[in-house]
């Protein structure tokens, strides 16, 4: 199966787009600034001081901060780099918004691999027309969904996705932190996070409190979603390592 992405109807939404110079420059420039940072992380030097460097984790505090429409919008400006490909997989299996963003039907994915319902896990990892993008679904919703995301098998799933393709990055958009227990378990098989706060919403109480939750080995990175440092501006953004993230 090839997923169609719709290209235009993602301009439209004013997402990043690489085949429209006119169509949304000041998106596009933006996570230029913000996957230089991240591909760095994971294939540059410093990806010796991490564990699966290539695997990005984005989440935010809470719900409606945006984490969907910035881990699309990583993917789709990765998959304008000429040496690299991107995985991006909906791991908010509890309320998964990928493919309803990208405006494609729900299909089997991370969950009906992890359960055993699909056996070979490229079966639920789906080609698109972007030749560097490829897709894997949350798959079906599971009342044990923790369990099976902390099983054996993802660990070994993690190995494998982080491992098989040198060039490749793999993105995932995860559940928010706070009150969800399914990231947490998800943030132990990551390099990097990416967490989206919402301008003059989160409160930095809860930043702190979620970042806590996560393993501090991690390259950590911020998104400040809706700000408004110019004119045009619609994300800031800042890096660092483990504690030094926070500071």
């Amino acid at each position: 199966m090839v997923f169609h992405i719709d290209t235009d109807a993602l301009k439209r939404k004013g997402m990043v787009s690489h085949d429209d110079d006119k169509a949304t420059p000041t998106m596009t420039n933006e996570y230029r600034a913000i996957k230089h940072k991240i591909l760095y992380n994971a294939f540059g030097p410093a990806s010796d001081m991490l564990t699966h460097s290539n695997m990005v984790m984005i989440s935010s505090t809470g719900p409606n901060e945006g984490k969907t429409f910035t881990a699309v919008n990583l993917a789709l400006s990765v998959a304008s780099e000429k040496d690299k490909t991107v995985l991006l997989v909906d791991a908010d299996v509890l309320k998964p918004s990928v493919s309803k963003l990208l405006g494609i039907q729900p299909a089997k994915g991370l969950i009906d691999y992890l359960e055993g319902d699909v056996h070979d896990i490229a079966d639920v990892i789906y080609t698109t027309d972007i030749p560097t993008l490829r897709l894997l679904p949350a798959g079906a919703l599971h009342h044990l969904s923790n369990e099976l995301l902390a099983s054996d098998k993802m660990a070994a799933l993690a190995e494998e996705l982080a491992s098989r393709y040198p060039d490749r990055l793999i993105i995932f958009d995860c559940p928010p932190l706070l009150g969800v227990i399914e990231t947490i378990t998800m943030s132990k098989f990551m390099g990097q996070a990416m967490i989206v706060v919402e301008q003059s919403k989160t409160s930095l109480s809860n930043v702190d409190e979620a970042v806590s939750l996560l393993n501090r080995d991690m390259a950590m990175g911020f998104i400040i979603n809706k700000a408004t440092y110019g004119n045009y501006s619609q994300y800031g953004y800042g890096y660092g390592y483990g504690k030094n993230a926070m500071d």
